[in-house]
């Protein structure tokens, strides 16, 4: 591993250890100035929760060499760990150590939209996913004013997050694309290899196949739910689960932090 790599992976882990304060101030600061009535889901206050973790996080690193920085543009991942030092250039990744994707899930919304589905082999190795479950909480019972609160996080390495969806999917009659497997006959330049396809053959990305197009739907869209990908078939899905719960501390804390909060899941898991 060489300096730059050693560097990410601290880097890395000391935003995984500054999220637990991160989220006791994001919780004092939203419960002091974001009082309102009503609370409304869907609001975009999710986008909010994300960007206060990351800004409070960056003042908790307490490091001269790396920094957390807000990518703006419409790139897959939110924030990136660059060198406190050196230029940054988004589009180059000149500068950064990781990446991370920030997702939230309304803890009292039927179905949570957020969606984890970057293909596997587009992860960077110490690239972060950071995912908080929050909701309206009362401030107080006698004027019903709300405020919103993280209530639950998970914080941690990608890519064995990634790789539990991936197997997940396969086990439910999914397949993901080859150069010889291609809807569209691409042959060698194939730029739809790793998309997944459900077990119908409908494209779940809408960068997949043209020809694995759905009848009625551009593309199916289930693909890395962060709630739905955990959906297992039968004993097998549940062997697949607890697999990686056993083989990896990231996709265990994951998994804890699913169970806790959606009750499908854990039963998924028992």
């Amino acid at each position: 591993m060489n300096t730059s790599e050693k560097l990410a992976e601290k880097a890395a882990e000391d935003i995984i250890a500054a999220t637990p304060s991160a989220v006791e101030n994001v919780n004092n600061f939203t419960k002091e100035i974001f009082h309102t009535r009503g609370g409304r889901i869907g609001s975009g206050m999710g986008s909010v929760v994300e960007a206060l973790w990351g800004f409070h996080t960056n003042k908790l690193l307490h490091s001269s060499e790396y920094e957390l920085g807000w990518i703006y543009g419409h790139e897959y991942n939110d924030f990136a760990c660059i060198r406190s030092s050196e230029l940054w250039e988004p589009s180059t990744k000149a500068g950064e150590l990781l990446r991370v994707e920030v997702k939230s899930m309304v803890a009292s919304a039927d179905e949570s939209k957020a969606h984890f589905d970057r293909l596997l082999h587009e992860f960077d190795r110490n690239e972060l996913l950071a995912v908080f479950l929050w909701d309206w909480t009362l401030v107080s019972e006698k004027n019903k004013m709300v405020y919103p609160a993280i209530l639950d996080y998970f914080v941690g390495l990608a890519i064995p997050v990634a790789r539990l969806r991936d197997e997940l999917h396969l086990g439910r009659g999914g397949t993901f694309v080859s150069a010889e497997s291609c809807p569209d006959k691409c042959g060698a330049q194939c730029t739809h290899i790793g998309e997944p396809l459900n077990a119908a053959g409908v494209r779940e990305r809408r960068s997949g196949p043209a020809k694995a197009k759905g009848p009625n739907v551009s593309y199916a869209a289930n693909f890395g739910g962060l709630l739905r990908m955990l959906g297992s078939r039968g004993s097998g899905g549940r062997e697949i689960l607890r697999k990686h719960y056993k083989s990896n501390p990231t996709t265990a804390r994951f998994l804890d932090f699913m169970s806790r909060n959606f009750p499908r899941v854990a039963k998924s898991m028992s």
